[in-house]
């Protein structure tokens, strides 16, 4: 049967429809991971929103996967993002039910730059009676030039590296505590392939522990302290739960979000002191950290929900927002 619309009705429709389609776009929420593209666009972890939004380095919004759930395409606890050479991307996700009957299930998911999912790296899935089962929590990953992922763990104070196909090659740390090579709260990642580190955010013990990485006669890799910095307080070189890391590999900087302290604090190789980014306002809140190609530093600010752009001597570029 044809439906018909009378002349009024119709006009009424269409412009309900023409609204519909000009609607602005859903501005972020609580996110909590940011990534650059190549070509200077923008992967946010909208946490909130329980998905990933894709912006122009202007903000201007391209496009967003995602929803709430614990199907394949879903995001349940999103946590960071990353991206690869081939400009897929990679996000934290976990899966943590309260009813004591469902599957918990942590993993990597892996989607196209348009949003399918490719596959999933690293998933654990167990009982939420099995008590004898550590609670991964999936917090910060990266990727060095040979494409291999590095994942912390915030629930077993772990670092896992992943081949480019998702094969593990290496599990890293695992004991707690506050001695070197111990965490509490290991929660971030970076990797600076030009000096041969690894940096490891160990968040409650309020400090930056410095690796360096080796491999073995056999090709297995291997870490190796060589320096730790940092310690509870509000002065130059000292963390209030430091969240993100990442470093400029061409002169070896490091950024570190200093998250209660609302700053970004940034330290030479030697892990000494250089300078700090805020930008002109009060309140803002360092959720997501990343170096651009050309050495700017983006920031994901969870306070305001927008991303700043920092110049790489601290003067503030851009502040980027969602729009149409």
């Amino acid at each position: 049967m044809a439906i018909r619309f009378r002349p009024g009705k119709l006009i009424l429709f269409t412009l309900i429809l023409l609204a519909a389609c000009a609607a602005p776009p859903k501005p972020l929420l609580r996110r909590n991971g940011v990534a650059v593209a190549q070509d200077g666009s923008l992967y946010v972890m909208d946490r909130g929103n329980f998905r990933v939004v894709h912006l122009s380095a202007s903000g201007r919004f391209l496009g967003a996967f995602g929803q709430l759930g614990d199907g394949p395409q879903d995001i349940y606890y999103g946590w960071n993002v990353a991206l690869d050479q081939a400009g897929n991307v990679y996000i934290c996700n976990r899966v943590a039910t309260e009813d004591g009957v469902s599957t918990k299930q942590d993993s990597i998911k892996v989607f196209s730059p348009d949003g399918r999912l490719l596959r999933e790296v690293g998933r654990q899935d167990y009982e939420t009676t099995d008590t004898s089962t550590q609670d991964h929590r999936p917090y910060g990953l990266k990727f060095d030039r040979p494409g291999r992922l590095y994942v912390a763990d915030f629930g077993t104070d772990t670092v896992r590296m992943f081949d480019p196909q998702g094969n593990l090659l290496a599990t890293f740390f695992g004991d707690k505590g506050s001695q070197d090579g111990q965490f509490n709260g290991l929660n971030d990642v970076a990797i600076d392939e030009e000096r041969g580190l690894l940096y490891v955010v160990d968040g409650n013990n309020s400090r930056i522990q410095q690796f360096d990485l080796g491999t073995t006669a056999t090709g297995v890799p291997t870490v190796t302290h060589r320096l730790s910095w940092g310690t509870y307080g509000t002065g130059p070189g000292e963390f209030a739960y430091p969240q993100f890391v990442a470093v400029n590999r061409t002169n070896g900087q490091v950024y570190v979000a200093d998250m209660a302290n609302r700053r970004i604090q940034v330290f030479d190789p030697q892990g000494k002191y250089i300078a700090s980014f805020v930008p002109n306002l009060k309140n803002w809140q360092v959720m997501g950290l990343n170096v651009g190609p050309d050495g700017a530093v983006y920031a994901a600010d969870a306070f305001n929900n927008v991303i700043w752009v920092f110049q790489p001597d601290g003067r503030v570029r851009s502040r980027i927002e969602v729009r149409p």
